[in-house]
């Protein structure tokens, strides 16, 4: 009893490491029947090192799964060991060809599979139905929740076209918030009938179409519960469950992000997420402790406060999708064909004025953040490599705001100063959400009212903030492939 008891809790945890090589400690909780491992960029220097590692792993026990995000655009953790870096979620959803969509997730998938990694904890099902929503941007496919269920269907079965699991998140819907769950606890305080038609209809389609895996969301959801979702038996157990008819694996967020830990500790979390109906309790901060997790795990089931029936039941459900993932063939071969065609419909959709082969690059960029991890420093790398004449400066939140979160014009100055006499290209994320963007944005344009051009790396509804008389265009999202066709467009390179 004791020694299956310790096993169901360690097959009930999905834990992070720090480092390129599994340490000593990861390598046995693994034997002892850990129930996944996630990666992160901290975890991956190339394709060959991330390969060696997952063998490492699955040497101590082959029906460990391992795990990564990887959503598109900026938001994926494998960036030194991906030759094409899949496109963000919203340009799919913008060009809303399906097939596109699967091919794109079939090719990532792929790229997944090669390296040994079994679980693609994407797509975001979110419906980005708040463009102020500081964390899903261009993870989302669109606005509405007929574009988001369709695509969100397409990419699951991409996943599955390769061989790999496939997790829509964040369950109930994590696109009408103003608060990231990273820094606090956002609320949805809408009625449960609004919920149903907007927020569940994305994981609807996705179960139906067989999702393996569903990732929850640190949301009050008003309407059912005071509890986060991550933390509420009424929505894991009831409503995704029962309601919905969900038969997976659910696995929590990241149980360190502070709309839990504000109120609770990781290990506090760990036990309840799992008596509210998870059966992956997920802890990706590097420097978790598997044993002491277990250890945590085990004896609240000891102590009563969790049956011991659910710590089976969630570890049953793992190995359950762990051998099933053991039985599908594994399609490792990709093309990048598909980030290349989305690179294409991007360009032959807009129109891009033709600017030179020098033109000055400043790109405004959102502060750097744990959940995205950009292939690339900033656009002026990018319009340097594809012309050399090219250059510019990347503006970031964080590094040149004063203290009263205002931009700082001394910086500003300099970046309109280098601009004059060239073509000058200005780049924008979000900015229908960020009023220092916006401001700089103007400022710039009002110092060089000739040959402008403005490019919207996030949101498309960014080009609402953009004066009627400038040209723009919109890349739906920072991928490296779309945005180097974009670069030499507008440079004739």
């Amino acid at each position: 009893m004791s020694d299956q008891l310790e096993r169901d809790a360690a097959g009930s945890l999905v834990v992070g490491f720090t480092g390129t090589t599994a340490p000593d400690e990861l390598r046995r909780a693994v034997a002892g029947g850990l129930g996944a491992v996630i990666l992160f960029t901290r975890n991956v220097v190339d394709a060959d090192q991330v390969a060696a590692l997952t063998a490492a792993l699955r040497a101590e026990r082959p029906d460990l799964i391992v795990a990564i995000d990887h959503e598109g655009g900026e938001f994926s953790h494998l960036a030194p060991a991906n030759p094409w870096p899949l496109a963000s979620p919203r340009v799919l959803g913008d060009l809303d060809d399906v097939e596109l969509t699967r091919a794109s997730a079939r090719d990532a998938a792929a790229t997944l599979a090669a390296l040994g990694i079994d679980l693609m904890l994407a797509p975001s099902v979110d419906v980005n139905s708040n463009p102020a929503n500081p964390i899903i941007s261009t993870r989302s496919f669109g606005r509405t929740a007929e574009v988001v269920s369709r695509h969100g269907v397409a990419f699951v079965r991409g996943v599955h076209d390769a061989g790999i699991a496939a997790c829509p998140k964040h369950f109930p819907g994590h696109g009408d918030v103003a608060v990231d769950s990273h820094t606090d606890l956002p609320r949805v305080d809408r009625s449960a009938a609004a919920v149903e038609a907007v927020e569940l209809a994305p994981f609807r389609a996705t179960i139906a179409a067989g999702a393996d895996v569903v990732m929850s969301a640190h949301i009050v959801f008003s309407a059912y519960d005071d509890q986060p979702a991550t933390l509420s038996h009424r929505i894991l157990t009831g409503l995704l469950r029962e309601q919905l008819g969900f038969t997976g694996v659910i696995t929590t967020d990241a149980l360190e992000m502070q709309a839990i830990t504000r109120h609770r500790s990781i290990e506090d979390a760990a036990v309840a997420s799992i008596a509210a109906g998870a059966d992956l309790a997920m802890i990706a901060v590097g420097t978790a402790d598997p044993q002491a997790l277990t250890a945590r795990v085990a004896e609240s089931v000891r102590h009563g406060t969790v049956p011991a029936e659910r710590v089976a039941d969630a570890a049953a459900r793992v190995r359950a999708l762990a051998a099933s993932l053991g039985q599908r063939g594994r399609h490792s071969g990709l093309s990048g064909a598909p980030i290349r065609e989305v690179a294409n419909r991007v360009i032959v959709r807009q129109t891009f004025p033709a600017l030179g082969p020098a033109p000055y690059v400043v790109d405004l960029a959102q502060g750097l953040h744990p959940a995205w991890n950009p292939y690339f420093a900033g656009l002026p790398e990018i319009f340097t490599r594809v012309s050399p004449g090219a250059d510019g400066v990347v503006l970031r939140g964080e590094h040149h705001l004063t203290e009263n979160a205002e931009p700082d014009t001394d910086v500003i100055a300099k970046a309109a100063q280098a601009a004059q006499g060239r073509p000058l290209v200005i780049a924008v994320q979000d900015a229908i959400r960020t009023p220092w963007m916006r401001e700089t944005l103007n400022h710039l344009i009002a110092g060089h009212p000739d040959n402008v051009f403005v490019l919207c790396t996030g949101i498309p509804e960014d080009q609402a903030v953009v004066p009627p008389n400038i040209p723009s265009a919109t890349t739906s999202g920072r991928n490296l492939v779309v945005l180097e066709a974009v670069a030499r467009t507008l440079t004739g390179s």
